[in-house]
């Protein structure tokens, strides 16, 4: 027989048969088959191929039986070695666990920690239990040395390999088992004690029996001392403590001995209220917890445990305790499920998780629906109502209260309607009769909010006929609903009977009362609800608020601004109050009284100003941060309290809007404005600067800058109306009208800080037509002509069409040519007049051009000329004419100066009657 060949099962052979017919089979092998009577196939092998394989088997099974035998003494060997190792172990967690009992008996430990202690090594060792397990391979059946394809592998290999295997499978095996005897806590932990000490602790009973505590609790340490795992004694020391009256020891011995015994509930349970007895919540809550995993079915254990988490202010525990509940019952717990379920909505309604509540009483009502009660129905109501969901609220009154309707059409025709049409359609509601009332008030709020008020009718009025005191809460619910929806004239009577009983006739109730009274246009009635509401409660402002409108309806001004009044200096004042006060006052046209309320509203929030410094140190500083820093260093130098020490207080009630304070802010401006009260308006605006509310939004705080500025500017004030109208000029450096703001300012400046700020501005900027206008204008003032000449002649290139730049042409012209040392007079006349004439083109003809032309001249002492345009001037008349019914002189009309210079003309000449004439004609006083 061939060595490499393998055996052949009898479907590979069938399989070569029908492939290549029986030569295929037979060829190169041992194997014959002969036909038989009965249309099959017998095969048979040749003796002398079974001889040899027999042979081969035997010498295989000898050199295996001397390879098992060497191995069995080396895992002899390593099997001793693996004891003495596990002994060792096993001893040295004995030694910890001896040290840690006594550390607990002796105080230094809590229970929670010892078992924390015991337990963390444990969870160590099933952590690596479970990475053993994870590689741990069942050990395969042996395979015949004769049936192994030897072509593959040697015999040597062969045999290396599975002693190999089998070494590996073996530690592996016994690393588990040692493992798993080293493992404490739970049932496993229990074992039987040596016989010696059997006998010892039998002793220490019997001792015990008879009354002889002391040497029963010397032989029960003793055997703790030399098995510290043993149950045993721990429960005798318990029980021999109690009855000693030591309370505090023996639940110390029998909190050891429930840890290490099997798991009791019960024990678990009665350690828990002893430790109860004792003050111990924490220590309870663990024992209950611990019972809970004994005895998980048990629903007491979980409700008492979770009580005491609450207790102790651990919500998430609880939660969490009662969840663990729910998926510990059986299907026959319904009741302890429903009274769960009730007690997670709880909790989850102080989380405000309203859509997690509900869904644990979906899956309630949808498992135990035969468990279902009324009270539980009106929980899920409430819950639904709370989130606004009318439409499953209603479904759930459908389905398990059996409420019902009725209408004048057909069912298809309902069928056919969205759920508002079909409520819309209904024309009654059936109410079964022994339906809560609690329910039947749930069902009146959520066809409410369904807009199906109609069919409430009924409900509403038996709630109306019962007594007040009874159905009082219920009876709010319902009214507070219908004022969610504006229905005024249905909770008017609610709120009417309501009133009349002294449990509920309260400030809150008879609010409602006087707005649903003032929304029914019965205003007398509503003055007198809310007079009993200000009598109830005077610090509720809406109350004073809303009466004083309702006087000012009625026409009672007077009365309505005396509604308002508040004590300046005893009472807390209410910004909202204070607000429609100086409103009434303004529609009043009492502006003294508006000026000095809104002042005193302002200043909550608006800085006092002192004095100038403080004023420019507000001003100078952009941050509020910095306002402030600047405004105390001031102080602080002035000597001075950085807070005002006298003044109203305000409430934190009634808040009033930014955009709404700001536009009260801006008519007290104007106001001042008109009443060009300057420095007031200053004073105001600049403090506005400091006020936190108005620096919150940015375009309010840009206009209050704008008001700063225009205040200065009307005050005199130039140094600050220079300072932000400059901040002005580089944020918006192509505005005109910013520009001619800055020439008003600087016109009135007494310093020239400008001049330097321009020429810094032009360096980057300098393509700007207006900065090289007025550096221009700078220089002539200054008297260098040749450089306002350049910046105008810039100026000129840019805008060719400007008549402004053509005229300071021709004058800067006529003021070198009246210099006393220039040279080419008669070339820069010449020129003077050529520009004067381009400016006189620009412009057009008309008395400012005239009047400017003839000024140039009388100047350069050509009075003919200047004459001429004088006169023309004064025959062109203003450029502007004044307005039709206005009174007074136009400020447009140049005749005055005209005259003026005129009269100077003709004085110098001698020729005093024209002089006397234009002056008699034109000038007059």
């Amino acid at each position: 027989m061939n060595r490499a060949s393998s055996p052949l099962s009898l479907a590979t052979i069938e399989q070569e048969i029908l492939a290549g017919g029986l030569e295929n089979v037979g060829s190169g092998r041992g194997v014959m088959a002969r036909p038989a009577g009965n249309n099959s196939l017998t095969f048979f092998m040749n003796d002398e191929d079974v001889d040899e394989e027999e042979e081969e088997a035997e010498m295989e099974g000898v050199a295996e039986d001397v390879t098992i035998d060497n191995l069995s003494m080396e895992l002899s060997s390593l099997d001793t070695s693996q004891t003495s190792q596990a002994s060792v172990e096993e001893e040295t967690s004995k030694q910890r666990e001896r040290v840690l009992t006594d550390k607990y008996l002796a105080g230094q430990l809590s229970f929670k920690d010892f078992v924390s202690e015991i337990n963390g090594e444990e969870d160590d060792e099933e952590e690596l239990v479970s990475d053993d397990d994870e590689e741990w391979r069942p050990p395969g059946k042996r395979v015949k040395p004769g049936k192994t394809s030897r072509a593959t592998s040697p015999e040597s290999a062969k045999n290396k390999s599975n002693r190999e295997s089998f070494e590996e499978e073996l530690e592996q095996s016994q690393k588990s088992q040692l493992k798993r005897k080293k493992k404490v806590g739970g049932g496993t932990r229990r074992k039987r004690l040596d016989p010696a000490l059997q006998g010892l602790m039998g002793e220490a009973n019997l001792r015990f029996a008879r009354g002889d505590a002391e040497t029963a609790e010397r032989m029960c340490m003793e055997v703790i001392r030399q098995d510290p795992t043993a149950p045993e004694p721990f429960q005798t020391l318990a029980t021999l403590y109690e009855e000693q009256g030591e309370i505090e020891r023996s639940l110390q011995f029998g909190l050891l001995a429930a840890h290490l015994a099997p798991q009791d509930g019960e024990e678990w349970a009665r350690l828990a209220d002893m430790s109860l007895e004792q003050g111990e919540m924490v220590q309870a809550a663990d024992c209950y917890r611990k019972a809970v995993d004994a005895d998980p079915g048990v629903a007491r254990y979980h409700f008492t445990r979770a009580g005491l988490l609450e207790r102790m202010g651990d919500k998430k525990g609880a939660l969490r305790c009662y969840k663990r509940l729910l998926a510990d019952l059986n299907m026959d717990q319904g009741e302890e499920f429903m009274q769960a379920t009730k007690a997670i909505a709880t909790l989850l309604h102080d989380k405000e998780d309203l859509e997690e509540a509900k869904k644990y009483f979906e899956e309630a009502f949808s498992r135990h629906g035969d468990c279902v009660t009324s009270e539980d129905v009106n929980l899920f109501l409430e819950l639904l109502i709370t989130l606004n969901q009318s439409q499953q609220a209603l479904t759930i009154c459908c389905e398990w209260c059996s409420v019902q309707f009725s209408a004048d059409q057909s069912h298809k025709d309902l069928s056919n309607l969205e759920p508002e049409d079909q409520l819309a359609a209904f024309t009654e509601l059936l109410v079964p009769e022994d339906l809560a009332a609690d329910i039947r008030a749930k069902l009146v709020v959520i066809l409410v909010g369904l807009r199906a008020s109609h069919l409430t009718t009924e409900l509403c009025e038996m709630f109306l006929e019962a007594e007040t005191d009874q159905f009082g809460d219920l009876m709010l619910d319902m009214g507070e609903a219908m004022l969610k929806e504006k229905l005024w004239t249905k909770a008017l009577p609610f709120y009417e009977k309501l009133v009349e009983s002294e449990r509920y006739g309260e400030a809150a109730v008879w609010l409602q009362l006087a707005e649903c009274q003032a929304n029914t246009n019965l205003l007398e009635m509503a003055e007198k609800s809310y007079r009993k509401v200000v009598e109830l409660a005077p610090h509720v402002y809406q109350a004073r608020l809303q009466l004083s409108l309702i006087m000012h309806k009625l026409g009672r001004a007077e009365d309505a601004l005396d509604t308002l009044r508040q004590d300046e200096q005893q009472e807390l004042l209410n910004p909202h109050l204070m607000f429609e006060r100086c409103q009434m006052l303004l529609a009043e046209n009492k502006i003294e009284e508006f000026l000095s309320k809104g002042k005193l509203l302002f200043s909550r929030h608006f800085v006092t100003i002192r004095n100038k410094d403080e004023l420019h140190a507000i001003s100078s500083a952009k941050k509020m941060s910095s306002k402030n820093k600047a405004l105390n260093e001031v102080r602080n130098f002035r000597c001075e309290p950085l807070t005002e020490e006298f003044g109203p207080e305000f409430g934190t009630t009634g808040k009033i809007t930014v955009e709404q304070e700001f536009g009260m802010f801006r008519r007290m401006c104007e106001i001042l404005f008109e009443q060009e009260r300057y420095v007031e308006l200053q004073r105001v605006t600049f403090s506005a600067l400091g006020s936190p509310v108005f620096t919150r939004k940015a375009e309010i705080i840009k206009e209050c800058e704008f008001l700063c500025l225009l205040s200065s500017f009307f005050n005199g004030d130039s140094y600050h109306a220079y300072n932000l109208v400059r901040e002005l000029v580089i944020k918006n450096v192509n505005n005109n009208s910013v520009w001619n703001l800055f020439n008003l300012v600087i016109m009135r400046a007494d310093d020239v800080r400008h001049n330097r700020f321009l020429m810094r501005l032009m360096s980057r900027n300098p393509d700007n037509l207006a900065l090289g206008i007025l550096n221009g204008h700078n220089c002539l003032v200054a008297g260098t002509y040749k450089y306002s000449l350049g910046e105008y002649m810039s100026a000129f290139k840019a805008d060719s069409s400007n008549p402004l730049v053509a005229l300071m042409l021709g004058l800067t012209f006529c003021h070198m040519a009246c210099q006393k040392f220039s040279a080419k007079k008669h070339s820069l006349v010449v020129q003077a007049c050529s520009f004067l004439n381009t400016y006189k083109s620009l412009r057009g003809d008309c008395q400012e051009v005239n009047y400017n032309i003839g000024r140039a001249m009388h100047q350069l002492s050509l009075l003919p000329a200047a004459l001429f345009y004088y006169k023309k001037g004064l025959e062109m008349g203003p450029s502007i004419k004044q307005e039709e019914g206005k009174d007074g002189h136009n400020m447009f009309d140049l005749s005055r100066e005209i005259a003026f210079n005129m009269s100077l003309i003709y004085s110098s000449s001698g020729n005093m009657d024209l002089a006397r004439m234009y002056t008699e004609k034109y000038i007059t006083v």
